[in-house]
């Protein structure tokens, strides 16, 4: 069964193509299934970023790359940036399982 990664953003913007009459796994990354309420409104100047602006930077620059970042290796272009950083942290990349 292939494994996809996507983001909320991917979807919104362009969508993704998955193969007919196959089952797939999809896991989005940006999605919830709940978001508690504060109570209060969060201020911008209060919210820390989820990751080190050195991770974005090398990102940007193509030192940092997704597995499938190659178009040569498969046909994956998509319209969104393909890097998510997590609420912990961690950096992620979208993917297309082609098998």
């Amino acid at each position: 069964m292939p494994k996809h990664i996507t983001s909320v953003i991917e979807i919104r913007e362009g969508g993704i193509m998955l193969k007919v009459k196959r089952k797939h796994i999809v896991r989005v990354l940006g999605a919830l299934k709940e978001v508690p309420l504060s109570g209060q409104p969060t201020l911008w100047a209060t919210v820390s970023p989820r990751a080190e602006a050195s991770i974005y930077e090398s990102y940007q620059t193509g030192a940092l790359k997704g597995p499938q970042d190659d178009p040569g290796k498969q046909p994956f272009f998509p319209r969104v940036h393909t890097l998510f950083v997590t609420r912990t942290g961690e950096a992620l990349f979208l993917k297309r399982d082609w098998v």
